[in-house]
């Protein structure tokens, strides 16, 4: 009996103990999240993208052809455009896209897109084609052209390079080019690649999608 008395004491007292045991501290609230990729770490930062204004369009028309080879430029163009405007939409990029269907001469053309640009409200006008040479099993690379905006056509040149592993020709000066000399605000043309390079084709072919969202963020991030 007396032993029975001993454990029973003995277990009254290791109850007490866990009930008076420290509590868990509750985390402290207002805590604040990990910054995720469209959160500002830096006390409230414009997420990239947000307030950027892009006008973006394809090179040539429906009824203008462009460069053809193992690509079909228009074609290309026209599927580069309308998913690098999908990819600026969603960093918060405000873009204005733009194919030509009407126009039936190089003129008309020129004259359609330039006039569609400066009638909008943006920050930086974006031409994109694609490049010819000759046809050829040997990579040749993208390149960007521009007549005052070299930094963001170096950056933009970069990123496809990095993207589809193509050859970086780099940013080049044209002076020559109604695009880039008629358009009322900072101007880049995109060449893509070599619509006759086998080379080219293929990367662009397997890393399409890289390549636009590459154009993308270069676009989003530039310094304007």
């Amino acid at each position: 009996m007396e032993k029975l008395v001993k454990l029973l004491k003995w277990l009254l007292s290791a109850f007490l103990k866990q009930k008076t045991a420290t509590p868990t501290v509750p985390e402290p609230e207002g805590v604040p999240e990990t910054p995720g990729p469209n959160q500002g770490g830096d006390g409230g930062a414009k997420p990239k993208g947000v307030g950027v204004r892009v006008a973006i369009s394809s090179g040539h028309g429906a009824r203008v052809p462009g460069a053809v080879g193992i690509l079909d430029e228009v074609r290309e163009a026209r599927r580069v455009v309308r998913r690098v405007a999908k990819y600026l939409g969603e960093m918060g990029v405000t873009v204005h896209e733009f194919h030509d269907d009407d126009s039936t001469t190089v003129a008309g053309n020129i004259a359609a897109i330039v006039g569609r640009h400066n009638a909008l409200s943006r920050d930086l006008d974006v031409s994109v084609h694609f490049n010819a040479f000759v046809p050829s099993g040997e990579p040749m690379g993208t390149e960007v052209l521009y007549l005052t905006a070299g930094e963001a056509a170096a950056g933009v040149s970069k990123a496809i390079a990095d993207a589809g592993g193509f050859r970086d020709r780099g940013a080049k000066f044209r002076d020559n080019l109604g695009f880039l000399n008629r358009t009322e605000r900072l101007a880049i043309l995109i060449e893509v690649c070599f619509v006759d390079s086998a080379v080219d084709a293929r990367l662009y072919w397997a890393n399409f999608d890289a390549v636009c969202l590459a154009i993308a963020d270069a676009l989003a991030a530039a310094d304007l």
